[in-house]
């Protein structure tokens, strides 16, 4: 057998799949393998699709869910993105990839909200619509097949969640977070801010048009299709259950419910990670999921500085409307 063997193996993308899988349980996951959903495909035949990696992990109270998409390149594969650069237009918050599910718990997750989200360091930028290129070749399918594996498998993940918290005891009051993420052992480069065609035609190299990254946010700006889909699921679940079960919960209206969540966060955000030999991006990734779960004294402190800074700004702009008011 010739040595070509070797190279087929690996763009099987198997190998590479179980070296992610290993990373996660290095790092405290509970692994489950492939994570498998019904629905309709281009010819609106059902058929079976999934994403590569199930994973568990549980810190501080929460329980989080790693729905692993992972997507094994030959080298030198780039994965360019577009910038976001007006993502306050989209109410985007630094920790909105944790897609946190508290809407049947009592209990609420504060992290991914202004002021307390400004406390923590930025892990990644956010992007918008990628393209692979490779040698002479660029694609755009190899992304945006990955984008919607993960999308649409986000409304099961999240009713399996929901079910959990409004029929299960032990649940009822837990917050799940569940985190749609695709690794790649491509490079990723987020495109330079303001960077123009004659910027890129004049470039000497890709570092001059743009900026390597460990992790990007992709924004999911959910279409129609993905909207409707989410509904549907939706709707189909909460009218399988005991009414009563949702009218006892904060979360009553449950068709204002079903039209919020379908259109905005289902899911919003998905985090890209670059696979690499040493593994560095793993530790990176886990020491910032504690430190946002489980907050040390020194974190603690910078979430008290930044909530009472906002809470002086905004009985300073109080005054200020009063006193306008009683000119």
């Amino acid at each position: 057998m010739t040595t070509n063997w070797k190279n087929e193996l690996l763009k099987s993308g198997l190998p590479f799949e179980y070296e992610v899988q290993e990373c996660f349980v290095k790092n405290g996951c509970t692994v489950w393998g492939e994570a498998t959903y019904l629905r309709e495909d281009e010819e609106e035949k059902v058929k079976e699709f999934s994403y590569d990696i199930d994973a568990n992990y549980w810190k501080g109270g929460y329980c989080l869910n790693f729905m692993i998409e992972c997507k094994y390149k030959i080298q030198p594969t780039k994965w360019f993105f577009l910038p976001h650069q007006y993502k306050y237009q989209n109410d985007l918050d630094k920790n909105g990839f944790f897609h946190p599910l508290d809407y049947f718990s009592d209990h609420s997750f504060p992290f991914n909200k202004f002021p307390v989200s400004d406390a923590f360091e930025n892990l990644g930028p956010f992007c918008l619509k990628g393209v692979e290129l490779f040698e002479n070749q660029y694609l755009e399918q190899n992304i945006r097949k990955s984008i919607h594996q993960l999308s649409y498998s986000f409304v099961n993940r999240s009713i399996e969640c929901f079910e959990n918290q409004l029929t299960v005891d032990t649940f009822k009051n837990s917050i799940f977070l569940n985190v749609p993420i695709v690794v790649t052992n491509a490079d990723l480069h987020l495109i330079n801010e303001n960077a123009t065609i004659e910027q890129i035609e004049s470039a000497n190299s890709i570092e001059d048009v743009s900026t390597k990254q460990n992790f990007l946010f992709f924004f999911n700006k959910i279409g129609m299709q993905l909207k409707e889909y989410n509904k549907l699921k939706l709707k189909k679940y909460f009218q399988s259950i005991d009414s009563k079960l949702i009218l006892e919960s904060k979360t009553n209206d449950i068709d204002l419910f079903i039209e919020y969540f379908s259109s905005n966060f289902c899911p919003q955000v998905i985090l890209f990670m670059q696979h690499t030999k040493d593994a560095k991006n793993y530790s990176t990734l886990f020491n910032y999921i504690n430190q946002v779960l489980e907050p040390d004294k020194d974190t603690q402190k910078k979430i008290d500085i930044v909530c009472k800074s906002f809470e002086e700004r905004c009985k300073d702009f109080g005054k200020k409307v009063k006193k306008q008011n009683g000119k």
